[in-house]
C-alpha cells in the first residue's frame, strides 16, 4: 500500500515530508466550488473528497490524502484569487481584521473513509493601498486562498493567528498524521 498525496501544492508536499513516511504526489484538476448549502467546514471537505475520489481509479488499494483551504470573513468564503485586482479586493478586505483559514481533509483507502477540518484564525495588521501593492508584486498571492501565503512574505501582515499555523499554510499536519495512524 503506498501513501498518495492528492495535490500539487509544494507546500503540502513539504509538511508531508515531515512525517517521516514514504508516500507519493500525485493530483488531478477538478472544478473546486463550495456547496453553498453547506457550512464552510462540511463544504471544503467535500471538495477534499472531491479530489480523493478522482484520484481513486489510478490507485484503488493505496491511500489517498487530499485536502483544500479556503478562507472565510464572516459568511463570506475567499477561494483563490483570478487575476491581481480580485487579489487586491480580498486583501483590502481582510485588511484589519480577523478571519478564519479552514482546511478540510479527506482521507480514502478502499472502503474507508474519514473526512475532517480544521479551523485558525488570521487577524491582519491594517494595511494601506502601497503595502498590499508591494505585497502583491511578490506574486505569492497567486494560488493562495485568501491571495496570501503566511508562510511567505504574507507572515508581515499578520498580527496575530490562534490555533494551527500548518493549518494556515495548507495542510494541518499534526491531525494528518493522528488520522493517518488509524489507516496504518
Amino acid at each position: 500500500m503506498k501513501i498518495v498525496l492528492a495535490s500539487k501544492s509544494p507546500r503540502r508536499k513539504e509538511l508531508m515530508k515531515e512525517l517521516g513516511l514514504p508516500f507519493v504526489v500525485d493530483a488531478v484538476e477538478i472544478a473546486e466550488e463550495v456547496d453553498s448549502s453547506l457550512s464552510f467546514g462540511p463544504a471544503i471537505e467535500q471538495i477534499a473528497l472531491q479530489k480523493a475520489m478522482a484520484m481513486f481509479p489510478k490507485y484503488p488499494k493505496d491511500l489517498i490524502i487530499a485536502a483544500d483551504t479556503l478562507v472565510c470573513k464572516g459568511t463570506t468564503y475567499m477561494g483563490k484569487p483570478k487575476d491581481e485586482k480580485s487579489a487586491f479586493a480580498m486583501l483590502k478586505e481582510l485588511s484589519g481584521t480577523t478571519h478564519q483559514v479552514i482546511t478540510g481533509v479527506a482521507m480514502l483507502k478502499e472502503d474507508k473513509k474519514e473526512l475532517f477540518h480544521v479551523v485558525s484564525e488570521v487577524t491582519f495588521y491594517d494595511l494601506e493601498d502601497e503595502e498590499i501593492h508591494a505585497y502583491l508584486q511578490t506574486g505569492e498571492y497567486k494560488d493562495k486562498a485568501g491571495a496570501y501565503a503566511i508562510q511567505g512574505k504574507g507572515k508581515l501582515l499578520v498580527a496575530k493567528i490562534e490555533g494551527d499555523y500548518y493549518n494556515i499554510v495548507g495542510l494541518p499536519i499534526a491531525m494528518v498524521y493522528r488520522k493517518l495512524k488509524q489507516f496504518l
